[in-house]
């Protein structure tokens, strides 16, 4: 019974720190949209189509079908 909660203990530990990564990868690159919107001056939507023509912009999951496509990374 132990182990059975040991497990799910880690489990949970291991979704939240996930998730945590994740909230903070896109904290991290709307700053960064921002910063960049703010020095080109131009409008949002100009602005939000180059900073995300830039593949090391997009996310950074593997092989997620938004961003990558078919080919994976």
């Amino acid at each position: 019974m132990i182990t059975a909660l040991l497990y799910l203990v880690t489990f949970g530990a291991g979704f939240i720190t996930c998730d945590l990564v994740r909230i903070a990868q896109e904290r991290l690159r709307l700053r960064q949209a921002v910063r960049f919107t703010v020095d080109a001056a131009g409008s949002p939507d100009k602005v939000l189509r180059i900073w995300s023509s830039h593949r090391a912009n997009w996310c950074d999951r593997p092989g997620c079908p938004r961003c990558w496509g078919r080919r994976g990374r």
